[in-house]
């Protein structure tokens, strides 16, 4: 790429507010930011996003640019793809611990004393469970169900259902909120 198509009286006008010359940055540097972010994330719309949050940044911070842009560009490109790497690890962390919370109350009931009625209860509250997991909206159930039952990762929901990962993993924690509510006396009764 060819920075010498933007100059320094180019950022001089953009730090001056001109709308015209913030323009010709943009439409100079949309693509190969683009391209970056693609090799770091492989998602065009979320490299979309991230590049067009770093040229709405460079508009809200335009009277601190400085020549020459380029370095700066790329480097808040690069930040936004870690940031958003950071973000979905600590959002994978977060449904990582509600499924080791319901999976500990399994291992509980399952390492419980058995009881003469045990399987009547058991069938009972499977039935208690498919009940309340049935009460959940449709979306919130079907990515509920593709994750705890069918054992799918985010990810593959997320292209299988056409949403986004973050869209499934709030749809995640909003099922086993729900659940937890909705079955909380029986997790009352495991703990006894």
């Amino acid at each position: 790429m060819n920075t010498n198509h933007i100059n320094e009286e180019i950022i001089k006008q953009i730090r001056n507010g001109s709308e015209k010359a913030f323009s010709e940055l943009y439409c100079y540097y949309y693509s190969y930011l683009n391209a970056i972010a693609l090799y770091y994330l492989l998602d065009k719309d979320l490299c979309s996003e991230i590049v067009d949050d770093v040229f709405i940044n460079v508009w809200f911070k335009r009277d601190t640019l400085a020549y020459p842009i380029h370095y700066y560009l790329v480097r808040s490109v690069q930040n936004g793809c870690l940031n958003h790497i950071r973000s979905q690890r600590s959002q994978q962390n977060m449904l990582d611990i509600h499924k080791d919370q319901l999976l500990a109350h399994q291992e509980s009931y399952i390492q419980s004393t058995p009881a003469p009625l045990q399987y009547v209860e058991m069938r009972q509250t499977e039935e208690e469970i498919r009940l309340a997991v049935n009460q959940l909206p449709l979306k919130c159930r079907k990515v509920f169900e593709e994750y705890f039952y069918a054992g799918k990762a985010a990810d593959v929901i997320a292209e299988d259902m056409g949403l986004t990962v973050s869209t499934v993993r709030v749809q995640l924690k909003n099922a086993t909120d729900r659940l937890k509510q909705a079955l909380k006396h029986l997790l009352l009764f495991f703990i006894y």
